[in-house]
């Protein structure tokens, strides 16, 4: 398959972040950027709650019931609207709705930009659109994503029985699921090839959209502002281009991708705005899809959100302290002080204490590197032993310069030494205060680095539009030009410097997790062609017993296929581990027989285990080996092995 073919893919990926939304925002009044940035973020939140509320009205989940979901709440969102309207009695136009139009021009221009070097991106990296991420995590996602499409129900608060098959619900945010299986339906294509084009959509126009409406605020109505954000979110490898290849965690992926709209509103709310283009009303109806999107997305992009909007919002409650005070409201000062510290401290404690949490807490990534060490990696964008960004790291600094002399952005530097705080406890520090300050994010120092850009990016742009006035300002030669002018000279300057935008050293990651040696990788290409045969020769319904770590997992993204363990690790039933321990002996042992039946299971694949060959778990599937009876072997490739299962009876073949 090559890239141009899959140009249908983009279309209806890209259709799919956007007119969900778009329907949402602009019947709740939202215009131009901010409707645009907005989109994604509502839009996906009504996906992942309707896959959700679907099955529990006895629907499947389809692109119709998607679509049908939001055109609904779009209508009786704009009802309510022109309802609210006509008992104010008040024809005034909306907010924003004007004078927006050269921003909006230069901001397509930028998310054009934005988008080439997102698709050159993925182009290089992923070498063909079916590749596969053969990392851990994406044996999970691949098969949520086929489980979806194969039994028509996408809700969160059941897909996590995949790996929970005794458990009658088991919660998993599956936003990221129901996106990539709605993208496969409506275009046809494979598992692998939807989930790729996703990854590569939400990268190159999600998350720079969601760049555009937080700057939007922050900055005001500027046109160099909203032609600098598109090609400057995506110059950072921390995010998005690190988690699309690391784990691989695509739900974390998505979530980060949509947290800079949500901030927005936050900033809206404190008042760290220039000429807001979001009401309060508005702001408080985007904020509920914020916080069900970004849950429904990966709950711990909701602890990013909060860890990053509590200093804006600390900023405004010490302005409101102090003016309460110059007025002598003493009583009343007081009392918001200790109702607030209240819930700073309950949240707190929630987020490092709270039962619901302990797994997640319980994880416990080593450090690798002194304190020192992590905060140069900060300094310089080179977070987990990258390459240091030398060129993106410098327009950083200076935002942080220019950021301080507004009142919008002067949380923002703050904002960012946190962020980098977190990466530094969870990736040089081997401490109990540094696990529970970092555990929510799994004491993971990849997510915490992710959202180093989510500041970062505001932050640059500052920096180059500061840049851009002070060279106004400072040399008598280039005093007739623009601020203006200089801001796109410097970005011109900065991909220049920066080899395009970064654009090989990102490739580069992408080949680390999608053409590792094979040696050691999950599904080399003479395997993934054997799977595909399985596939061709397995009966409908059928249910094949194997090892995971061989690869043989990805049968049902690949083929549609039934396996027995559709997950490298998982809360198996006591029937799935009889067969991982005994299947092999089933002319013997009359037991396999009795379990093979209730699963289904007529078949066994047998292959050599490559990937994290010495991982103790790719070790307990003993009975899933070259039997000496009872079997018959029907394919070959290597040494990879099917095998049909003879000493129980009669199979469907």
């Amino acid at each position: 398959m090559s890239w141009l073919s899959t140009a249908p893919v983009v279309l209806v990926a890209v259709g799919w972040v956007l007119v969900p939304g778009l329907a949402t925002t602009y019947a709740l009044g939202l215009r131009s950027i901010t409707a645009w940035g907005s989109a994604p973020l509502i839009g996906i939140g009504t996906l992942a709650v309707t896959a959700v509320v679907a099955p529990r009205l006895g629907l499947s989940w389809s692109p119709v019931v998607a679509l049908g979901a939001a055109a609904i709440l779009a209508l009786v969102i704009l009802l309510v609207r022109l309802g609210v309207r006509r008992v104010r009695k008040t024809d005034a136009p909306e907010r924003g709705a004007g004078a927006e139009h050269r921003p909006a021009i230069a901001a397509g221009i930028g998310m054009a930009v934005a988008v080439a070097v997102g698709i050159l991106t993925g182009v290089r990296g992923m070498i063909t659109p079916s590749t596969l991420s053969q990392t851990y995590d994406a044996v999970f996602h691949y098969n949520a994503v086929a489980e979806i499409l194969a039994s028509g129900n996408g809700s969160s608060l059941t897909i996590g029985t995949l790996t929970s098959p005794g458990a009658t619900s088991a919660f998993y945010p599956a936003a990221w699921h129901d996106l990539v299986s709605l993208v496969a339906m409506l275009s046809g294509a494979t598992v692998p090839v939807a989930t790729n084009i996703t990854a590569i959509v939400v990268a190159a126009v999600v998350w720079p959209l969601s760049c555009l409406v937080l700057v939007r605020q922050l900055l005001g109505r500027s046109v160099v502002a909203a032609l600098l954000t598109p090609p400057v979110a995506v110059a950072f490898v921390a995010f998005p281009w690190s988690l699309m290849t690391y784990g691989v965690l695509w739900p974390n992926f998505i979530g980060l991708a949509l947290v800079p709209a949500a901030l927005a509103v936050v900033v809206t709310f404190t008042g760290h705005v220039v000429d807001s283009t979001i009401r309060t009303g508005q702001a408080v109806v985007v904020a509920g899809f914020a916080v069900v999107g970004l849950g429904l997305a990966h709950p711990n992009t909701l602890f990013s959100l909060a860890v990053i909007g509590v200093v804006p919002i600390l900023f405004w409650f010490v302005g409101l302290l102090r003016r309460l005070i110059l007025a002598r409201r003493w009583i009343l000062a007081v009392a918001l002080a200790v109702v607030v510290s209240a819930i700073g401290v309950a949240g707190l404690g929630f987020m490092l204490t709270s039962p619901l949490l302990a797994d997640v807490r319980a994880f416990d990534w080593p450090a690798y590197q002194t304190p020192p060490q992590a905060i140069g990696e900060v300094l310089l964008n080179a977070t987990n032993h990258r390459e240091a960004a030398w060129t993106i790291s410098l327009v950083v600094i200076i935002g942080m310069v220019a950021a301080a002399q507004q009142m919008s952005t002067r949380w923002l530097l703050p904002a960012h030494l946190l962020s980098g705080a977190l990466f530094m406890l969870a990736s040089s520090l081997e401490s109990v205060l540094a696990a529970t300050l970092t555990g929510i994010w799994y004491n993971d120092s990849f997510r915490l680095a992710a959202m180093l850009p989510i500041t970062g990016v505001p932050l640059a742009v500052a920096g180059l539009i500061g840049a851009g006035t002070w060279a106004a300002a400072a040399l008598p030669d280039v005093r007739a030009l623009q601020p203006a002018v200089l801001a796109v000279v410097a970005t011109v300057l900065l991909a220049v410097f920066s080899s395009g935008l970064y654009i090989r050293d990102h490739a580069d990651l992408f080949r680390e997790s999608y053409a590792p040696p094979a040696k050691d990788g999950l599904v080399t290409p003479q395997r993934r062609a054997f799977l595909e045969e399985v596939g061709g020769i397995v009966p409908p319904g059928v249910v094949v017993a194997q090892n995971p770590w061989s690869g043989s997992a990805l049968l049902p993204p690949l083929t549609g296929t039934k396996v027995l363990f559709p997950a490298l690790v998982g809360a198996w039933t006591e029937d799935q581990r009889y067969l991982a321990e005994h299947l092999r002996e089933a002319s013997s042992d009359p037991q396999v027989c009795v379990v093979a039946r209730r699963l289904n299971v007529e078949y066994m694949l047998v292959a050599e285990v490559r990937f994290w060959r010495d991982d103790r778990r790719a070790k307990q599937f003993p009975g899933i080996a070259a039997p000496q009876a009872g079997f018959e072997r029907v394919a070959q490739s290597g040494g990879d092995e099917l095998y049909r299962l003879t000493a129980c009876g009669t199979t469907t073949s």
